[in-house]
């Protein structure tokens, strides 16, 4: 499963991105075979640690498809030395607006956001950007 890799670099920026940017430890790991998203052959995630609720939450994922969806859908392409069609290996990403409820969660109240000075940096240049 050397197509694999992709999937544990982009869990490493999923990781970055928590810690580094928005101040968030998280922890990395792989989900169980009951956990992982369907179809996929893996999927990994970062959680979060919630104080307030004592829980964990599920910042990010990465999954690792495999050719599962590209025989369904018939996905191919040349392979460039054997000239044979294959079918194409897959990953699916996702950071999604739950990442806006986790930062929340963990550095808000009922005062509102204590964020670190790189995060609203970027914020203000984005708006400015846009």
């Amino acid at each position: 499963m050397s197509n694999c890799f992709k999937v544990y670099q982009i869990l490493d920026l999923y990781s970055r991105i928590y810690e580094e940017l928005l101040a968030i430890p998280v922890v990395k790991g792989r989900k169980t075979e009951k956990e992982k998203f369907a179809g996929a052959d893996v999927t990994t995630t970062v959680e979060a640690y919630v104080p307030s609720t004592g829980r964990g939450v599920q910042g990010a994922t990465s999954h690792y498809l495999g050719q599962n969806f590209s025989k369904m859908f018939e996905i191919t392409f040349e392979h460039p030395e054997t000239k044979k069609m294959e079918f194409v290996h897959q990953n699916s990403w996702g950071i999604t607006t739950r990442t806006i409820g986790i930062l929340t969660m963990i550095h808000g109240d009922n005062q509102g956001y204590s964020l670190n000075q790189f995060y609203i940096l970027l914020r203000v240049f984005t708006c400015i950007y846009l």
